[in-house]
């Protein structure tokens, strides 16, 4: 599931020179920073009240699974990450941080002098584009007004913050035992020739959580990705042998359904 919107902070009614006033008016930029930072801790932990008490831990049978995963934690870091560090939650595995831990994470700040050279000046408004990704059981309204309420909490003097909610969208938990994602499964194995291994992901479908919520049925998704398709960058690629396989495995399933 996901929540986005923008933070937005307002300050000085224009923007200031911040020779003349620099010390004396607030500044939105820093706002922005100072309420981002209180909103997530070094730990990777979310700072925001009661907003993990509606997470559902994963099965021991699920931990198991991903623990038989052929999964290398240096090599994510290096070839599909590319930091010098991984981070995150404390006392988590990274599969746990991406596939079972909700998030917070910033897009991009805009405000202020952001072209070439020097401007030296105290921007009257600043605004941060912010996402809480959730997990099985979070509720995004009832996410929506955690966030809100934490901004209020933590907003610095001199500065008015709000958040502006963007889109939204409800989680879903699918059960691997479902018969439809056995019969997709084993139409996967056939086309590509590997066992298929269960993982979530966060790629926020907001249409999936709403036929679990209102219809009451599974969704069966199936990834034709790969690791280095780089997914929102500037070069994200689709490999279109995949393409080929995918449609193939789609009409097996399909088939097998009857």
């Amino acid at each position: 599931g996901i929540v986005y919107g923008d933070l937005v902070v307002e300050g000085p009614r224009t923007d200031l020179h911040s020779g003349v006033y620099g010390g004396a008016a607030p500044n939105p930029v820093m706002a922005v920073a100072e309420i981002l930072t209180a909103l997530k801790g070094r730990d990777g932990k979310i700072s925001i009240p009661h907003f993990y008490d509606r997470v559902a831990e994963p099965a021991p049978e699920e931990m198991e699974a991903w623990a038989r995963l052929p999964f290398d934690e240096e090599e994510y870091r290096a070839k599909e990450v590319g930091s010098p560090e991984l981070t995150g939650e404390a006392g988590y595995s990274v599969l746990e941080r991406v596939w079972a831990r909700p998030t917070l994470e910033v897009h991009g700040i805009r405000g202020g002098f952001t072209g070439d050279g020097a401007k030296t000046v105290i921007p009257a408004r600043a605004v941060a584009k912010v996402s809480l990704r959730l997990v099985a059981d979070q509720r995004p309204e009832e996410a929506v007004e955690q966030l809100k309420s934490a901004i209020e909490g933590v907003t610095p003097m001199g500065v008015r913050a709000r958040f502006e909610v963007l889109h939204a969208g409800a989680p879903s938990l699918v059960n691997p035992d479902s018969a439809f994602i056995r019969t997709a499964a084993s139409a996967m194995e056939e086309v590509f020739g590997n066992k298929t291994v269960y993982m979530r992901s966060g790629g926020s479908i907001p249409i999936v959580g709403l036929f679990d919520r209102h219809l009451g049925i599974p969704s069966v998704l199936m990834g034709f990705g790969l690791p280095d398709d780089n997914l929102h960058a500037p070069n994200e690629k689709f490999y279109l042998a995949n393409f080929d396989r995918g449609i193939e495995a789609v009409a097996l399933y399909l088939e097998r359904l009857g």
